[in-house]
This record gives C-alpha cells, sequence and structure tokens, in this order.
C-alpha cells in the first residue's frame, strides 16, 4: 500500500493511504476531512472513533494513524484503479488519455500510471481534477516525462483564473495565495491538461526508497525558521520528497539547525517548491535521527509549516 491508494475500514470511513513504507502490520492512513481539516482535527476524529491507532512510531517520531492491516476491509490501489478506468464521462476520458500521453509520449511504461482522489473514489464531479499517480520504474525518470509534456505545451501552467481551485487546496496553510501561485505556476506535477486542473504525484517504489521503516529513528529538537541554500534536488519532486541544503542562516529556533543537511517533507504540496541551486526559507520541525545523528528539518505538520523558493518570491514582489 502506498500514497495514493485508499483503504476503508468501517470505523473511519475511506483513508489516503501516507507514504510507501509503513510499520509491521500496519498501514499509515488519513480519513478523508476536507481539505482544510488540521492534523488535530483529523487525530481527533479518529481517537473520538476508534481508540489504539493513534500511536508514536519510532521511526518518524511522531504519533501517527496506524491502521491494522487485519481491519481493512477494501483495499483500493491506484494502479489498478487506472487500469480498469472507463470513460464514462469527460472528466474519465480525459484522466485516460493524460496518463496514456506520460506512457506513449513520456516513455513510461503504461503500469506505471495510477489515477488516485475523488475518480478513484468514483465520487468525481464534473469540475473535479485529475489525480495521477506515477509509481517510478526503476531506471527511469517520471520527472522527465512530466516535464517533457510541458515543455511541449501538452500541459500548462496554473494561472490567475484557476486561483479557487488552488485556494480550496492550500486554505490549510498560511502561505498567501499569491505565494502559493508564483510555486504552483512553476510545476509540472502541477498544472492543467486540455483546461482542467492536474496534480501528479511521483512515487518511488517501496524496494527503492529513501527510507525503509526502521532505518532512522527521529526525534524533535524543536521548531525553526531557516535560510539558506538547496544543494541537491534529484529527490525533491517525489512524495515523499527530500532536498540536500545548507543552512546559512536561523530566524527563530535553535542553533542546532545550523547543522542541519535535509528538508524532507511527506505532503504532495511540497514536490518542486523549490530546486538546486535557490535560496529558500523554511519553517518546520527540526529533526535528529538518533541512528546516524544527522539533522534535517520536516515541513507540513502544522499550517506555519512551509518552504518556499526566494528566486520565486522576487516575481512577487517586482
Amino acid at each position: 500500500m502506498i500514497e495514493g491508494d485508499y483503504i476503508y475500514v468501517g470505523e473511519l470511513g475511506f483513508m489516503a493511504v501516507k507514504g510507501v513504507s509503513h510499520p509491521p502490520g500496519k498501514v499509515v492512513a488519513f480519513p478523508r476531512l476536507g481539505r482544510a481539516a488540521t492534523l488535530e482535527e483529523v487525530y481527533a476524529y479518529i481517537e473520538d472513533r476508534v481508540r489504539g491507532w493513534l500511536i508514536f512510531d519510532d521511526h518518524s517520531g511522531q504519533v501517527l494513524p496506524q491502521i491494522p492491516v487485519e481491519s481493512v476491509e477494501r483495499y483500493l490501489s491506484s494502479l489498478e484503479g487506472f487500469r480498469n478506468l472507463q470513460p464514462i464521462d469527460r472528466l474519465t476520458s480525459m484522466a485516460l488519455e493524460f496518463g496514456r500521453l506520460l506512457s506513449e509520449e513520456g516513455g513510461l511504461p503504461l503500469e506505471s500510471i495510477g489515477i488516485s482522489g475523488s475518480i478513484l473514489l468514483k465520487a468525481h464531479k464534473r469540475w473535479s481534477d485529475i489525480d495521477i499517480v506515477v509509481v517510478e520504474p526503476r531506471g527511469l525518470r517520471a520527472i522527465e516525462a512530466l516535464r517533457e509534456l510541458r515543455d511541449r505545451g501538452v500541459t500548462g501552467a496554473v494561472t490567475r483564473e484557476h486561483t479557487q481551485d488552488l485556494a480550496l487546496k492550500r486554505r490549510d496553510s498560511k502561505l498567501g495565495l499569491d505565494v502559493w501561485l508564483v510555486h504552483e505556476g512553476r510545476k509540472s506535477t502541477y498544472g492543467l491538461f486540455r483546461g482542467v486542473v492536474y496534480s501528479a504525484k511521483i512515487v518511488k517504489r517501496p524496494e527503492d526508497f529513501w527510507e525503509p521503516w526502521g532505518t532512522a529513528k527521529w526525534r524533535e529538537l524543536g521548531y525553526v525558521k531557516v535560510r539558506g541554500v538547496v544543494e541537491e534536488d534529484s529527490l525533491g519532486c517525489y512524495t515523499p520528497m527530500k532536498l540536500r541544503v545548507t543552512v546559512e542562516e536561523v530566524l527563530e529556533g535553535g542553533e542546532e539547525a545550523y547543522k542541519c543537511g535535509e528538508a524532507v517533507s511527506y505532503r504532495s504540496r511540497f514536490a518542486e517548491q523549490v530546486f538546486a541551486g535557490e535560496r529558500f526559507t523554511a519553517r518546520g520541525r527540526l529533526e535528529i535521527d538518533l541512528v546516524t545523528r544527522r539533522l534535517r528539518i520536516f515541513i507540513g505538520n502544522t499550517p506555519d509549516d512551509y518552504i518556499v523558493s526566494e528566486n520565486a518570491m522576487r516575481k512577487i514582489q517586482l
């Protein structure tokens, strides 16, 4: 079970699977409570309906909803969802066309393309967007296929005409809409296909994931706000994403942040958010791995968390 899939449990309904690596016998998944629900609201919803599924995870150093595999009543695979997708209306027809273009013109095997979100759940409306999942085949770079389609004009960047969609998706963020718009407009993982908004999650195969469960023990050192430089972004387009960074200035929080070498997020909104060579500002949870003693900034747990490109922000200021 990987990012983009869904499970169904009677107590909580359909839940979105998060990440690609899970504790033994469990799956980390979050109920669908709407895009603006806070983490506290989600956890309160779970705790109110079932006890014992909010568990401290020794790997991530956080409390996570861990659903026992034996409690899963239904499993919806994004890959199977695309294979079985029927063109019953305009949106499903376009989703099929987009996925096939990624395969035929982007050079990705068709079996690596998945569909998620409302289409997978058969709950889409005519105004819904297309949620594509690409489970990256070994030896290929899925981001190159998406960028190829963008370069050729098959897809386009979101514009101010689509601020309503973006505002709904980012209601739980304290970043302004102009900030999101300038960042999303640079991404090939988010944009327009034939006038319809799409998002594309690029997901590593579990066996290729950079941090399998049990290989780390992250612990919180406090929240920080930092400025720095993105040194390397080869994993920055994925969900989850990871960047290699150099922290040049600690604006808030502990001085340990100067030793931080990574920025990580498990939220797809931060994929392709900043690129190698750019200066960035970020706020998140400073963490230390008790196994390797390395430090990272974990972004995405609260509405105050963010990472932004200072290069992109100059466009707003001009």
